[in-house]
């Protein structure tokens, strides 16, 4: 039996404004979502790990849904072929069943721990939970600032672009992609600001398509515009589209894939790492005016946004090591036992949509 594949994507992200989820876009038209309820250090994420695995093991192609506050846990499995999937539930990402028992189900863990000894450390949690949430606000202060870094960055130089150079790279563009589909778009990120720093998936991703395009050139000088422009297109004539977006502008796309077709378009900064053969590099650069000239300061603004990230990073990690310790009254509390039994019944299910499917 083959392997499957496994591919890894953040469902949600920390950025300038705040925790940034597309979880209900990234559910939408599923058969089957179960959400798992429960506090921090409640089994959730070893729970799907597990599920994940045997999946793959059983050959069965499995998205990962990576936590953005740890780089260690997840926030939900998928599996495409079941129109299944298996979801953290709980705060900052609450969701709640859309169709109670028709679709959505809760496999409440909190049903497994003692009430008595979380109440009995009330006000450590409580104390502990606070500094999270401090924590967590400076760092989208300091997304915030490095968001606008960005943003007025990309405003300077997009006042340089040719527009007839432009319309000529986006006709040519779509016309070397599209064919006539029509099929779902999904809305994620490929990479967001962890304890660890800013982590990206788009290598990785983007390496599924058969032909990427990859757009290099200074932020704001049309990159942004093209592959906007694109995806679009692949919306408007129906095309199975995967739209991944920029963490530090939520609104502004960094990625599409188009699964059916093969094709990525990537923003690939100002140079492409790792080009393939069959990779298209476009250099963005040359949609700037006649004459043109990008001001000389990106070493010094690149340093003060590297600086902002960096502050906003720790915070994460900040957090994250809170989390931790608050994540041990959760252990401490928990009957993992019966944790276990849930999850063998939740796994049982979903081999009963499997072998239905394969009926």
């Amino acid at each position: 039996m083959r392997q499957g594949r496994a591919k890894y994507v953040f469902p949600g992200s920390n950025t300038p404004l705040g925790f940034y989820s597309f979880y209900h876009d990234g559910l939408s038209g599923l058969d089957r979502v179960f959400i798992l309820k429960g506090g921090p250090g409640t089994g959730k994420s070893t729970l799907m790990r597990k599920i994940g695995i045997a999946m793959l093991e059983r050959g069965y192609d499995v998205e990962f849904w990576q936590c953005s506050s740890d780089n260690d846990s997840l926030d939900g499995v998928l599996v495409p072929a079941l129109s299944v999937a298996v979801i953290d539930g709980t705060s900052p990402h609450t969701i709640d069943p859309l169709y109670p028992g028709a679709v959505d189900e809760i496999i409440n863990l909190g049903e497994h721990w003692n009430d008595q000894y979380l109440r009995h450390h009330k006000q450590e949690i409580i104390e502990i939970n606070t500094d999270i949430n401090e924590r967590f606000r400076y760092c989208y202060e300091k997304l915030a600032e490095a968001g606008d870094l960005l943003e007025k960055q990309q405003m300077k130089n997009n006042s340089l672009v040719d527009e007839r150079k432009m319309a000529t790279a986006q006709t040519a563009l779509s016309e070397g992609i599209f064919l006539h589909q029509s099929l779902p778009v999904r809305h994620l990120f490929a990479s967001t600001v962890t304890p660890r720093g800013l982590m990206s998936f788009a290598d990785a991703i983007s390496r599924t398509a058969n032909v990427r395009y990859l757009l290099t050139g200074k932020s704001g000088g049309g990159k942004e515009r093209l592959i906007a422009s694109i995806a679009a297109l692949a919306e408007e004539k129906g095309h199975n589209i995967e739209i991944y977006h920029n963490t530090f502008i939520p609104q502004q796309i960094e990625m599409i894939l188009m699964p059916s077709l093969g094709v990525a378009v990537i923003d690939c900064g100002t140079e492409p790492k790792d080009v393939r053969p069959q990779d298209m590099v476009i250099d963005c650069d040359d949609l700037i005016i006649e004459g043109g000239v990008f001001e000389e300061d990106a070493e010094e603004w690149q340093e003060k946004f590297d600086s902002l990230v960096a502050e906003a990073a720790a915070a994460i990690a900040d957090a994250k090591s809170l989390h931790d310790n608050l994540e041990c009254y959760y252990n401490k509390a928990m009957d993992f036992e019966a944790v276990d039994l849930t999850g063998s019944r939740l796994f049982n299910k979903i081999l009963s949509l499997a072998a239905n499917k394969e009926k």
